[in-house]
C-alpha cells in the first residue's frame, strides 16, 4: 500500500529482479536493516497490514541486490561492498569503561574459583587481559568499524541522493500501489497516478464507492499517500473531495471555482468588459427612465432574486439564463443584450436542439458546478425542455423590459415549439390486473426492515397519488389523526371523518390535505415500530420521515425514492409470467409517476369526481387532470376490477 511501500510489487513476477522505482521510503527501510532493526519492527514501521513479514524479508533482500546492482552499474566499487553488509558484518567493538573492569578478587572468583593458579599467575592473566595494549587493541577495532560504519552510511546516501524517485501524475499506478490495489483501479478505467487524481477530484470523499473491493480504509490511506507526495504530483486534493458535501456550509470558498472566461458556471464567470452588456444594442437609450442594472450579470442576478420559488423553479431560471448568457458570449461573441431577434429564434430553435460542439457544451450528468469537468447541458433536448426554455426566457425578457433594462424582448417573436400533450400519460399507467401484479411481487410474508418500507411506499403511492417528491418529504408530523367521538374512539369506519388525513405543502404555495386509507395506516404503524419508534406518529418527533433510509433512519431524497420505484418495478418484472398479466418490458421502464398516473385513472373508472381527483393530484389546472379522462376514452387503459391494495 502506499502509505508504507507502494512499488515494493514482491508479488508481481515483473518487479521481482529488481525494483523499478526506489522511494525515500525503500532507504529508509534498507537503513534500519543495516543499522540492525529486527525484521518484526522493520514490518510494524514500513510493511502492509494485508501482507506478512515474509513479504518485508523479500523485500529487504531484493533491495540489497538492486542498490548493489546499481552501484555495479556505476563503477562504485565501496558501495557495492559495503551496500551488501549484513547486520552483524561490522560489530560495535568497545572498550571496557574503567568502572566494567572487575577486581583483581572478583577475576579471581570468575576464572580461577578453586584456587589452581598461584597469585602470580593470576595477576599475569588479568594484566594480559586487560593490560594497555589489549585495550589499545579495541580502540582500533572501534575506530575502524565507526569508520566502516561512516562509509556504509554514506553510501547509502549516495545511492539514495541518484536513484531516488518521486511519483509524477504520469506514473502508472501499478508502479506504486500494491498490485491487487493497483489491478482494482485499473479496472475501473485508473491506469495513472494523474487519472486518480481526477477521479477522486470527481466523485468527491466517497470515490471508492465507484471502486471494486475498495473500501473506506484502503482509500484513506491512498489519499494520505497522495497527500504526501502532492509536490511531485503537483496537486493537492481539494476539501470537495476529501470533505463530504454535508459538511461544507453554504459559501465556503471550495464550493466556488475561481471567476475564469469560458464554459463555467454564472457565479464563477468573468464576461470580457467588452460582452458585458453595459453598451448593448438593445439597452435602453432613454435617460428618463434611469435604469439601476448596468450590465448583463447585475440583470439576471436582478431577475433572479425577484422571483423567489421552489428551489426546484429557481435552479430552472439560474440554468436557462446561464446557458443563454454563456452561449450570447462564447459562440455569438455577442453581450446578452445585444441579441436580436434572429439570435434568440435560432438560439431555441436550432441550438437548444443539439447544443454543439458537444465537448465544449454538452458533459456527463451529476457533475457538480465546482467541478472542472461541468457542462451546461447533459444532453440534447426534447421539445417539450426548449419549450420550457423558450417560456422561462421569454419571462425574463418581459421582466427586463420593465426595468428599462432592455429596449424590447427579443423573445417576443421566437415561435413556440410543437409538443404533445404536457403529461403523456399515454401507456404509463397499469390497468388493475398489472397493478396486482406488482403489489403481489412486493408482498412477503415476513418483511425485513427495508422490504416493510418498500411495500408501504407503493401502497402509500397507490393510495394518494403524492409525486415522489412528496413522498420523500411526508413525515408524521404532517399527519392528522381521525376525528374521535365524545374524546375517546374513533369514528364508524367509512365515514371520511374516521380516516388519517396528509397534509401536502405542494408545489409552489399550494397546499392540500388528502385521507390515508387505514389499511395503509397500518402499514404505517408497522413500519415505525421496526425502527424502534412509537407505533403512535403522533408520539414521533414531527420531523420523523415515513419513507426512511433503512439503514441510517434519515429522510430518503426524491431521487432515492425513485431508485425505490424502479427497483420494486424490476422485480416485478423479472418475476412475470404470461398469467400475472404484466407486460415485463414496460414494467422495466416504469417510474414512481406510473403509481401516480395508475392511481388517478383508477379513481376515475370507480366514478370519482374529477375535480376530486385534481385536488388530491394538486394539478393547478382541471386541464391538466382531463388528460386521464380523455385517456380512459381512448381506451388507453384496461378495464377490470378495483386493484386497491388494503390488505396484506
Amino acid at each position: 500500500m502506499p502509505a508504507a511501500l507502494p512499488s515494493s510489487s514482491v508479488r508481481n513476477p515483473e518487479n521481482r529482479a529488481s525494483i523499478k522505482r526506489l522511494t525515500r521510503e525503500h532507504f529508509a527501510l534498507y537503513r534500519g536493516y543495516l543499522d540492525g532493526v529486527s525484521v518484526e519492527q522493520l514490518h510494524a514501521t514500513y510493511g502492509d497490514a494485508v501482507t506478512d513479514i515474509r513479504a518485508t524479508r523479500r523485500l529487504i533482500g531484493l533491495l540489497r541486490d538492486t542498490l548493489s546492482g546499481a552501484a555495479r552499474r556505476t563503477r562504485d566499487v565501496e558501495a557495492t561492498h559495503l551496500l551488501r553488509l549484513r547486520p552483524g558484518s561490522i560489530p560495535d567493538t568497545q572498550r571496557p569503561a574503567a568502572s566494567e573492569m572487575p577486581s583483581l578478587e572478583a577475576y579471581r572468583e570468575s576464572v580461577d574459583p578453586d584456587g589452581f593458579h598461584s597469585e602470580a599467575e593470576l595477576l599475569e592473566l588479568y594484566q594480559a587481559e586487560f593490560s594497555r595494549e589489549s585495550t589499545s587493541g579495541i580502540d582500533r577495532r572501534t575506530t575502524r568499524n565507526a569508520r566502516l560504519r561512516r562509509r556504509q552510511i554514506d553510501a547509502l546516501a549516495r545511492m539514495e541522493a541518484s536513484l531516488v524517485q518521486a511519483p509524477q501524475p504520469d506514473h502508472p499506478v501499478a508502479s506504486w500501489l500494491e498490485p491487487a490495489i493497483a489491478g482494482r483501479l485499473q479496472h475501473t478505467g485508473i491506469h495513472t497516478l494523474g487519472d486518480l487524481l481526477e477521479f477522486i477530484e470527481m466523485r468527491g470523499h466517497r470515490w471508492y464507492a465507484s471502486v471494486a473491493r475498495v473500501g473506506p480504509k484502503v482509500a484513506r490511506r491512498i489519499v494520505d499517500w497522495l497527500a504526501l507526495h502532492a509536490d511531485s504530483l503537483r496537486h493537492t486534493l481539494s476539501k470537495r473531495a476529501l470533505i463530504p458535501r454535508r459538511r461544507l456550509v453554504q459559501g465556503d470558498p471550495t464550493l466556488i471555482r475561481p471567476r475564469q472566461s469560458g464554459i463555467v458556471p454564472i457565479e464563477s464567470l468573468a464576461v470580457p468588459a467588452e460582452m458585458d452588456g453595459s453598451a448593448g444594442t438593445n439597452r435602453v437609450q432613454n435617460h428618463g427612465w434611469p435604469c439601476s442594472l448596468a450590465t448583463d450579470l447585475q440583470a439576471i442576478e436582478a431577475w433572479l432574486t425577484a422571483r423567489q420559488h421552489s428551489p426546484h423553479t429557481a435552479r430552472a431560471y439560474r440554468r436557462e439564463a446561464e446557458r443563454l448568457l454563456l452561449w450570447a458570449i462564447n459562440e455569438k461573441k455577442k453581450a446578452l443584450s445585444s441579441l436580436d431577434d434572429a439570435d434568440c429564434a435560432g438560439y431555441i430553435e436550432t441550438f437548444l436542439a443539439d447544443p454543439q460542439p458537444a465537448a465544449r457544451w454538452v458533459g456527463r450528468a451529476k457533475v457538480e458546478r465546482t467541478h472542472l469537468d461541468w457542462r451546461p447541458f447533459v444532453g440534447t433536448l426534447s421539445n417539450r425542455s426548449r419549450e420550457t426554455a423558450r417560456a422561462i426566457l421569454h419571462a425574463m425578457g418581459q421582466w427586463l423590459v420593465e426595468q428599462n433594462y432592455w429596449a424590447h424582448n427579443p423573445f417576443s417573436t421566437a415561435p413556440a415549439v410543437t409538443i404533445g400533450a404536457r403529461i403523456d400519460v399515454s401507456g404509463r399507467s397499469l390497468n388493475h390486473g398489472e397493478w396486482q401484479s406488482v403489489v403481489h411481487a412486493a408482498s412477503r410474508d415476513r418483511y425485513s426492515q427495508r422490504e416493510l418500507r418498500d411495500y408501504l411506499a407503493l401502497n402509500l403511492a397507490y393510495s394518494t397519488g403524492l409525486r415522489r417528491s412528496e413522498l420523500a418529504h411526508a413525515t408524521t408530523g404532517r399527519l392528522v389523526p381521525p376525528t374521535l367521538e365524545n374524546g375517546l374512539e374513533r369514528m364508524p369506519e367509512g365515514s371520511s371523518a374516521n380516516a388519517w388525513q396528509l397534509a401536502i405543502p405542494g408545489k409552489g404555495r399550494a397546499a392540500r390535505t388528502i385521507s390515508v386509507p387505514q389499511a395503509v395506516m397500518e402499514l404505517v404503524f408497522e413500519s415505525l415500530r421496526a425502527r424502534g419508534l412509537p407505533d403512535d406518529p403522533s408520539a414521533c418527533p414531527a420531523e420523523t420521515p415515513l419513507l426512511a433510509h433503512f439503514r441510517t433512519g434519515n429522510s430518503l431524497t426524491p431521487d432515492g425514492m425513485g431508485q425505490v420505484f424502479r427497483r420494486l418495478f424490476s422485480w416485478a418484472a423479472l418475476l412475470s409470467t404470461p398469467q400475472n398479466l404484466l407486460d415485463s418490458r414496460r414494467c422495466f421502464n416504469a417510474s414512481t409517476h406510473w403509481v401516480r398516473h395508475t392511481h388517478s385513472h383508477h379513481a376515475l373508472e370507480r366514478g370519482t369526481d374529477c375535480r376530486e381527483v385534481q385536488i388530491r393530484l394538486g394539478h393547478a389546472n382541471l386541464s391538466t387532470t382531463l388528460l386521464y379522462v380523455k385517456a380512459r376514452h381512448h381506451g388507453w387503459i384496461a378495464n377490470g376490477k378495483n386493484g386497491v391494495s388494503s390488505t396484506r
